[in-house]
């Protein structure tokens, strides 16, 4: 990692920044409110969600912890010491804004990001360009859109072995080996330009559209120095969020955010969110799980060799399962264990056994055979007969 001046690039922050389940302790859940996130943010050990509502941090009102995290990516990404040309000249330009920081224009003081080393003008046309409800004012919903997209696009748990869960000596070494070869054949940052030669042609790579004189195209080197993007189009292949401070990650023809490039070459624990450098893991529900991370969603219980019930994606132990989700049969009342056979009937269950499942008038058992269930008197019937009578 670069050394930087005491005036320089200020990403050099203590080794030991941890999403500790202590630290931010208490912030409010900008999706669920403090009703359902009673008491603010919760943070599980090692899933990475707060216990209480399940949200992620990032959707927590934790600002400061986003920022650091961003910078400690940005610094592992990026270093005066690179061997790609295009890396060095971007920490130089983080640099020296960094340097300048308190000379900024009032224009750019009115973003949480803008492009550095782009002169005003150019600066305007870009900031200018891009979607309305992503632009980064400070305060606005473009910074937290953002904010969010940081931690999204660039976990920091994909770009250093420190942040993982209890990584063994070979899972890190396999990790700094692909964040090394990531870093040299595929990342990147996005170039802002202002076309004013009326002669040339940009074409945008995404949408097919001209890029006429006077407006703003970005150019990523990786992709070849022909092809450029509406401030707009430049977004990541597979989720198609705009790619945040324009850091992006090339492969085959096509622009990836970090997220989504790394898992093009290594499974992500649907648990834990981390990357899979372990040769062993599971693969349930169509997703991949650390084998030590394949565990009850509420209460953390090994699920290996166990039955369990998957709900949204996560996996119960039917213990949990029959607490939080079971239904109670319409007949007998108590709960329909996950694993017990039922019958569903116009919203209502029942134990699929004849002791349960019968003729309210007679009680003859209605498991296989017709039956009618009477609006008003609530109740299920073998016959016009026995409702009737009921």
């Amino acid at each position: 990692m670069a050394e930087g001046s005491q005036d320089g690039l200020n990403l050099h922050m203590p080794k030991k920044f941890t999403l500790g389940h202590e630290m931010n302790a208490g912030a409010p859940c900008l999706q669920c409110g403090p009703v359902k996130c009673e008491g603010g943010l919760d943070l599980h050990f090692w899933r990475k969600i707060c216990k209480t509502c399940k949200c992620k941090p990032e959707e927590h009102d934790i600002k400061s912890v986003e920022e650091a995290a961003h910078k400690l990516v940005v610094h592992s990404l990026f270093s005066k010491d690179s061997p790609q040309g295009h890396i060095r000249d971007y920490f130089r330009k983080l640099e020296e804004a960094n340097k300048n920081k308190g000379q900024q224009s009032e224009y750019a003081k009115q973003y949480a990001w803008v492009p550095p080393g782009l002169q005003q003008g150019v600066l305007m046309k870009y900031m200018e360009s891009l979607p309305p409800e992503v632009k980064p004012k400070v305060g606005s919903e473009g910074a937290k859109y953002r904010r969010k997209q940081m931690m999204y696009q660039l976990p920091i748990h994909d770009h250093d072995p420190e942040y993982c869960d209890n990584l063994t000596e070979p899972e890190k070494a396999s990790m700094r080996q692909f964040c090394e070869d990531r870093n040299q054949n595929a990342l990147g940052v996005g170039d802002v330009r202002e076309k004013t030669n009326p002669v040339s042609k940009w074409t945008c790579y995404r949408c097919g559209g001209n890029i006429n004189l006077g407006e703003i195209a970005i150019f990523a080197s990786r992709a070849g120095e022909n092809k450029c993007w509406h401030p707009g189009c430049f977004v990541c292949t597979i989720c198609n969020n705009l790619l945040v401070d324009l850091i992006y990650f090339f492969k085959d023809g096509a622009i990836y955010c970090g997220r989504h490039y790394a898992e093009l070459y290594k499974p992500r624990c649907a648990a834990c969110d981390e990357l899979i450098f372990s040769r062993e893991y599971t693969q349930a529900e169509d997703r991949n799980w650390h084998r030590k991370h394949f565990c009850c969603y509420e209460c953390d219980r090994d699920l290996g060799g166990l039955l369990y019930v998957a709900r949204d994606g996560h996996p119960h132990c039917m213990e949990c399962y029959n607490r939080l989700y079971a239904r109670r049969c319409f007949e007998c009342r108590e709960i329909i264990n996950a694993d017990a056979q039922r019958i569903e009937y116009e919203g209502e269950f029942w134990h699929a056994t004849d002791v349960c499942f019968k003729c309210g008038m007679c009680k003859r058992s209605l498991i296989g055979k017709q039956f009618l269930r009477h609006p008003r008197k609530n109740q299920i019937f073998c016959s016009t007969d026995c409702a009737k009578r009921y």
